[in-house]
């Protein structure tokens, strides 16, 4: 319990969370990362596998196409067992479908709170997005997290990247409900970054006057060391080098943002911090309308 008396799980926005593996070594991490956040949240654990009934059958999947659905499934709950928390409730679910498709129906389909992916890199030095993970992470409309390394709990330091001129709330809100659901117990750190042009700028009153209002709706001023930081001039540079020199534990950002040229499916900048993190990071979807995520 916390000191005003709620437990971990009152703050968690992640009552349902979904996860896909490929089954591949990689992706028993990516279960194992996606397990901790929804037993921390007290929530259910929803891992996908898509079966691609045109690519040929693994070895060892059996010759007809029901086989190799058994297969999988069979597969999918070893992966289960060496990953979920006896805490957190587990679904699993095996699907004939493109993997990007799979994650978005089942999310949609549970009404998933957040989804989990991996970078999928695809070579050396780590600076692309897999196909699958990008198209999951510019169609999704809930929060994304890449895993790039465990889930950090305690989180000492939790980033988040803003422009007070777009999309501030739901990032705000994201971070300071990572932070008292993850943070480490004596006060988490949080910082809200804004890069500008400006070599000299201070923070904006906007953020500033953000932050306190996002830190009063979850009544976190005193449970919440947060605080506004100014970097420039390269955005993305920027933000990777504070995360770095920060030591974060958790970076988020808005999945769209004024950088978007050259970027189908995700925001320009968010695409490239992403790709070039030293940790994980959330990426929040615009909120609808008058709504808080």
């Amino acid at each position: 319990m916390t000191e005003s008396g709620e437990s971990r799980a009152d703050h968690g926005a992640f009552r349902s969370v979904v996860v896909a593996t490929d089954l591949s070594e990689g992706s028993g991490a990516l279960v194992r990362a996606a397990a901790d956040v929804a037993a921390r949240s007290g929530g259910t654990l929803h891992v996908v596998h898509a079966v691609d009934a045109l690519s040929p059958a693994p070895s060892g999947a059996g010759g007809t196409f029901e086989e190799r659905v058994a297969t999988a499934e069979a597969a999918v709950d070893e992966q289960i067992r060496g990953a979920a928390h006896p805490t957190a409730g587990v679904e699993r679910h095996v699907a004939i479908s493109a993997p990007d498709r799979a994650i978005l129906e089942r999310a949609a389909a549970v009404g998933a709170d957040l989804i989990v992916v991996g970078p999928h890199v695809r070579r050396a030095g780590g600076r692309l997005l897999g196909s699958t993970a990008e198209r999951v992470l510019g169609g999704a409309g809930v929060p994304c997290l890449v895993v790039r390394a465990p889930v950090v709990i305690p989180a000492h330091h939790v980033v988040a990247a803003v422009d007070p001129r777009h999309l501030m709330d739901p990032v705000l809100e994201s971070a300071i409900r990572w932070a008292l659901l993850f943070g480490d117990p004596s006060v988490p750190r949080l910082s809200a970054l804004y890069v500008t042009g400006e070599r000299d700028a201070e923070s904006p009153a906007e953020l500033d006057a953000a932050l306190r209002s996002a830190l009063a709706r979850f009544q976190a001023a005193r449970r919440v060391n947060a605080a506004t930081a100014v970097r420039g001039t390269d955005v993305v540079e920027s933000i990777v080098l504070y995360a770095e020199a920060e030591a974060s534990d958790l970076l988020v950002m808005s999945t769209h943002n004024r950088g978007m040229l050259g970027r189908a499916l995700l925001g320009s900048v968010s695409a490239e911090v992403t790709r070039r993190a030293p940790c994980n990071v959330l990426l929040v979807p615009p909120a609808p309308s008058g709504a808080l995520l």
